[in-house]
């Protein structure tokens, strides 16, 4: 079953030993990050399905890892560096696949290999997944599972809602306490100094998606214009879309945590969590 979800993002500077001593830059976010952080671990989920923006990205396909590890690390600066391990959970994403495929969907399941061909047993964490990871269980005395979803730009909309179903269906047949974390960041333009240079149509997108989180309504996101995201620059919009489709079957309630665009991209932090109980 589906026990919790957030949406977080994946700036670097966000783990303090990657900051390079500016720790006031993204501190909002920071504390936002571990208020998720300690939000997820009270769910007491299983397993963890991270849907990433910067993963192993077949075209027009839901790529999901298949192996029984997985492992990252993360370089910053004067040589510092954070790394992390988790057991992969090799029998949900088996199911996913399948769930995903009886959907229609184009998914290809990921198995790396050794140049002749032997998989190997770890799969390597990309930092759209690394760095939500890094306060949402690497720290945790026991981590959790994960399984590891990277959904192509490419794929039709209702493709990718049909993928956050499949997410559901698939824990509920597991059988397992379940927790969705959407990798994502707002819009790329915010600063004419920043490497996409500035765009308007950036900070408008944030604001509509703070807005349809707040409202309950990251349906809204099906009906925007393809030409409005592409000024606006985020990464985050079609793993929010698999999200979106995990929500409608279920009975998860949103809270916006925070919202900061302390350089040049915007960044969301957002929990979804069951209704409290009169």
């Amino acid at each position: 079953m589906l026990v919790w979800a957030c949406i977080a993002p994946h700036g670097g500077e966000l783990i303090p030993e990657l900051a390079d001593g500016d720790l006031a830059r993204m501190q909002a976010t920071r504390r936002a990050m571990e208020e998720l952080g300690a939000r997820c671990l009270a769910a007491r989920p299983e397993t963890l399905v991270v849907l990433t923006p910067h993963g192993v990205e077949v075209e027009s396909y839901l790529t999901v890892a298949i192996a029984p590890m997985a492992v990252g690390e993360l370089d910053g600066p004067e040589g510092r560096s954070v790394s992390a391990a988790f057991p992969m959970d090799v029998e949900l994403a088996a199911a996913l696949v399948e769930a995903v495929s009886a959907r229609s969907v184009p998914v290809a399941p990921l198995v790396v290999t050794t140049g002749d061909g032997k998989p190997l047993p770890v799969f390597p964490l990309d930092f759209g997944a690394l760095v939500p990871l890094w306060f949402l269980g690497a720290r945790w005395l026991q981590p959790p599972a994960i399984v590891v979803v990277a959904p192509s730009r490419a794929l039709p909309r209702r493709q990718l809602v049909a993928c956050g179903e499949a997410v559901v269906e698939a824990a509920v047949r597991s059988g397992r306490r379940v927790a969705i974390v959407c990798s994502a960041d707002l819009g790329h333009g915010h600063r004419a100094d920043g490497p996409y240079g500035y765009s308007p149509a950036s900070a408008t997108h944030d604001r509509a998606f703070c807005r349809a989180i707040r409202e309950n309504a990251l349906h809204r996101l099906l009906h925007w214009r393809e030409d409005w995201i592409e000024r606006a620059m985020p990464d985050g919009f079609w793993s929010t879309l698999v999200l979106h489709g995990a929500l409608r079957a279920s009975p998860l309630q949103p809270e916006l945590v925070s919202y900061e665009a302390p350089t040049y991209f915007g960044m969301a932090c957002a929990a979804f969590e069951p209704p409290v109980k009169a």
